[in-house]
């Protein structure tokens, strides 16, 4: 079992790790990278939400809305950690929440204001720590994550802190990578970790997570960090304060399978449909305070 501490590098210190994932996004924010047009124009906010809801499929099924359930809450207190470029952050307030924002990097908290400016929208967007919330016990009816806390070197503290800031009651919605996907053995470790050497570059599990993810805001100068992947059993162990939680497994392309992709349209239509239950990538987690 790779476990937290495993899975960040001992060479380097945690500021250090953090100051270097500040980087990182703050370079090419998540989802950027989607529109040529400028970051404030609301060409950019149309391409870039229409971008995001279409790529996340379970294969050609989309399913973010559908997992995510914005629409289910309404009139509540909503805090996003990691709003990256505001697509989600509007879903929830056209659902009639109210939202608070927070990012590591200045960049995506500015692009998201813009989105929110653009659309004639209100929200309280600030740059913070998830790992040390700037909010007050019990201050929201909801916390909402989306790929962000396992980019950050104690996910478990950051995960403690979405409990903290939340009411009781209160429903946290976080999305972690999942260790045992197809993404993770069949394209990362068996078709960029062995077939292409990337193993035998990075040396260690970890390193190659981290370096073979998040392609869309890499460049040659500007490598990924940290990502970490977890299971389901370390995912409960992390949310053992909360109640009610519940998992779900989302996000499944055929390449994901790496050179087993070709298997994938053998199999009989109704397995390929509930493939992402068993190998998907995103693990939706749920739990109540």
């Amino acid at each position: 079992m790779i476990t937290e501490t495993a899975q960040t590098s001992d060479a380097v210190e945690p500021q250090s790790l953090r100051e270097a994932v500040r980087k990182f996004w703050g370079t090419l924010p998540c989802g950027v990278s989607h529109s040529a047009q400028p970051t404030d124009s609301h060409a950019f906010f149309e391409e870039t939400e229409k971008h995001r809801f279409k790529i996340h499929t379970d294969l050609d099924r989309p399913f973010m809305k559908d997992a995510v359930r914005f629409t289910e809450h309404t009139g509540k207190s909503v805090l996003e950690v990691g709003v990256g470029i505001g697509v989600d952050a509007m879903e929830w307030h056209k659902a009639g929440n109210h939202v608070t924002g927070i990012d590591y990097n200045m960049p995506s908290v500015e692009i998201t204001k813009a989105r929110f400016r653009d659309a004639g929208a209100e929200g309280t967007f600030l740059n913070g720590d998830a790992e040390n919330l700037p909010f007050p016990d019990n201050s929201f009816d909801l916390v909402y994550s989306f790929g962000v806390l396992h980019h950050t070197p104690g996910t478990e503290k950051a995960i403690r802190e979405v409990y903290r800031c939340l009411k009781p009651g209160g429903q946290a919605i976080i999305m972690l990578y999942y260790k045992w996907s197809a993404m993770t053995w069949g394209h990362i470790v068996y078709g960029n970790g062995i077939r292409q050497g990337g193993l035998w570059k990075t040396r260690s599990f970890a390193d190659l997570i981290s370096r073979y993810t998040e392609w869309d805001s890499q460049t040659e100068t500007n490598i990924c960090p940290l990502t970490k992947v977890y299971s389901k059993r370390e995912a409960a162990k992390m949310f053992r304060q909360y109640k009610n939680v519940q998992m779900e497994l989302h996000y499944l392309w055929r390449g994901h399978f790496g050179p087993f992709r070709r298997v994938v349209p053998l199999l009989p239509k109704s397995m390929q449909e509930r493939l992402h239950e068993r190998f998907g990538w995103n693990l939706f987690i749920r739990g109540t305070k």
